[in-house]
């Protein structure tokens, strides 16, 4: 039996157009964050693209740790009925101050204590770093409450507009204050970016129903979260801990060069990424329907799509990301190319992970996320406590490899504990997923022209 919905029932919105317009958005955000990329090293070397990937990661691990899960409650809850979507933003704009504002003071302190793991930052551009977060959390917030209700541009536009109010804000500071400036310009681009959204959520939500809201739901929000939560924040130790060990251990330069390889391999995670963001509520709201034979039709068909795309994109940036990277980005950074290659088996293995967790966490099973993460990420510091002091940027790069690897393998094993089958089947396209992608061209090329209809009209 389903809960009682909380709002009027509506069609829900075709899956492929929330996962074009999540694609998009995700490109969009690549080629912003590709293009910011090369500026800061263009501009300001090896070592200062290494001190801006450690501001990037401060904002990014202070995001995650300090969201608390709450953005799967807000999905799962709002989605499914259970919690009016007004009414859940308003709960958690709350904990997005709070919470933000706790996270930036550990991280200041954090950088007092141990200032070698900071690569260069001074204390007033961490701090600038970490006061970002509580706006970063704002704005997240808002996008997830978006996808949650269909509002698929409410969940793409926000983190695209960040990008590219980062490229134009970075860029322009860095030449004026250098590292400093490019810090300082990350942080306007997030407040700019809360402050939209803020403005779009009090205008198009919809409205409350009249009386009291119902108690419990930020609780129940908080531990629906609770369960994925500790799976994100440990998966971004994994993932993100080898940068500030790499800078303790070596220098900012090593910092650069791997920051470099781990932004153009993610690349392959560019349609993974965003077919996984847009599957999750639908598997939840199917699962809360009833709707057993469509969700598993969804979750087949998603996943081989994944590998299709994968398995085409893999190819196709190998010899680009090989000739490509020094005319780019310098001579300073051919060490980059070689980490990029060694990246390259995993994150398109954890390009899979993401559809698979999508399916896990949508049948309301995030726990099997943490069990997974707790027992990848000991491997991975392990790793990278071997290999980081003995290769530089190039063990740091194994050991993440290695990890995605470990990653994907123990997530097949617990989607098939959720959906009962893992077959190899599953992972092969077929015709149908090629007939897909090819009807998928007019489908872009008509949302494009709808949408640029409507900005001229």
């Amino acid at each position: 039996m389903t809960a009682p919905q909380e709002h009027p029932e509506t069609p829900l919105r075709p899956l492929t157009g929330g996962a074009v317009m999540a694609t998009v958005s995700r490109v969009t955000v690549a080629l912003t964050g590709a293009a910011t990329t090369i500026f800061v090293a263009r501009l300001l070397g090896p070592e200062g693209s290494g001190g801006f990937a450690i501001a990037l990661t401060i904002v990014l691990m202070l995001t995650v740790l300090c969201s608390l899960g709450i953005e799967h409650g807000i999905a799962y809850h709002v989605a499914s009925g259970r919690w009016a979507a007004r009414d859940a933003l308003r709960s958690v704009q709350r904990v997005a101050l709070l919470s933000g504002l706790l996270g930036a003071a550990l991280c200041v302190l954090a950088r007092l204590a141990v200032p070698q793991a900071f690569g260069g930052l001074s204390v007033a551009s961490t701090a600038t770093a970490a006061l970002t977060v509580p706006f970063a959390l704002s704005w997240f917030y808002v996008s997830f409450v978006g996808l949650a209700i269909d509002r698929y541009e409410a969940y793409v536009a926000p983190p695209a507009m960040q990008s590219a109010l980062t490229l134009v804000l970075v860029v322009a500071l860095a030449l004026a204050a250098g590292l400093a400036g490019a810090v300082a310009g990350l942080a306007i681009a997030n407040v700019l970016v809360a402050l939209a959204t803020g403005a779009w959520a009090r205008r198009r939500l919809p409205p409350v129903a009249p009386g009291p809201p119902p108690p419990g739901r930020l609780r129940r929000a908080l531990s629906f979260g609770a369960k994925g939560y500790g799976a994100n924040a440990l998966t971004l130790l994994s993932t993100r801990l080898d940068l500030l060990i790499l800078s303790a251990v070596a220098s900012a330069a090593a910092v650069g060069h791997l920051a470099v390889a781990i932004a153009v391999t993610g690349v392959l995670w560019l349609v993974p990424s965003a077919l996984s963001e847009v599957l999750f509520p639908r598997i939840a709201a199917l699962s809360a329907s009833g709707a057993d034979d469509m969700r598993s039709f969804v979750e087949a068909k998603s996943l081989r799509h994944t590998v299709l795309l994968v398995a085409l994109a893999l190819p196709l940036l190998t010899a680009p990301l090989v000739v490509l990277v020094v005319p780019i980005y310098g001579a300073g950074f051919r060490p980059a190319v070689d980490l990029a290659l060694i990246l390259l088996p995993g994150v398109a293995l954890m390009g899979l992970s993401g559809v698979l967790s999508a399916t896990i966490v949508g049948r309301g099973r995030p726990e099997f996320g943490l069990y997974t993460a707790a027992i990848v990420t000991p491997l991975t510091i392990a790793a990278y406590a071997l290999l980081i002091p003995a290769l530089d940027a190039r063990g740091a790069a194994l050991a993440k490899s290695l990890s995605y690897v470990a990653s994907f393998a123990l997530t097949v094993w617990f989607y098939r504990r959720v959906t009962g089958s893992a077959r190899l089947a599953l992972f092969v396209p077929t015709r149908s997923e090629l007939a897909d992608l090819r009807a998928l061209v007019p489908q872009i090329r008509e949302w494009l022209t709808g949408v640029w209809r409507r900005r001229t009209a």
